[in-house]
């Protein structure tokens, strides 16, 4: 609930990626604390806690609602920001058209999950069983490749992105983009067992 008070976007209703309460990190906007860029995957764990924490969060809490409503407002800005060609995210997601931008698989498995397991649960209307179809298709289009031996690979998949520490990480949009990529990050590969499952239900 911190995070969607404080780290939502008001104009896309994205997350950004931090937020330093103090505003004293050196990555952090000095009066919001926010860090300068919205990073698809930072997004991606949140709506899977959502939409996983609501499986065990008891009925009659009385804040069970309002994380109902922060998954259906965070998932209702992300399909916005869904690629109209490949049905699937960004690295940088609401930089498409940015050169340098990559569609990058992690994410875009994670919220694709956090929509079809909300819609199977009855937690997002079932119009996102269409979203996420599509997202599936383009999941195993752009980011699955199977290869001669039979073994699937997800390609891809940024290593790791984050704020601070030393070598220094800045969160700007030239950083997100040149971290590193790989195949078959375990980041991707849980995530993608897990929509499978989803999917085939």
């Amino acid at each position: 609930k911190l995070m969607f008070e404080y780290m939502r976007d008001p104009e896309t209703g994205l997350l950004y990626h931090g937020w330093d309460q103090s505003k004293t990190q050196r990555w952090a906007d000095p009066e919001t604390g926010l860090s300068p860029n919205i990073w698809g995957r930072a997004m991606g764990w949140y709506v899977m806690a959502i939409v996983d924490v609501l499986d065990y969060f008891p009925q009659d809490h009385p804040q069970r609602d309002d994380l109902e409503i922060i998954l259906e407002k965070v998932v209702e800005a992300l399909v916005d920001f869904q690629d109209e060609e490949s049905g699937v995210w960004y690295q940088v997601v609401d930089q498409g058209d940015r050169e340098g931008n990559y569609l990058e698989a992690s994410a875009s498995i994670m919220f694709t999950y956090a929509m079809k397991k909300g819609a199977n649960d009855g937690y997002l209307d079932e119009s996102y069983h269409e979203v996420a179809q599509t997202a599936w298709e383009g999941i195993l289009d752009e980011f699955i490749e199977v290869d001669s031996d039979g073994l699937v690979n997800i390609n891809h998949v940024c290593a790791v992105a984050g704020l601070g520490g030393d070598p220094y990480r800045d969160g700007t949009y030239e950083y997100y983009v040149n971290e590193r990529i790989q195949v078959n990050d375990t980041k991707a590969t849980g995530p993608f067992i897990k929509l499978s499952l989803e999917m085939d239900q």
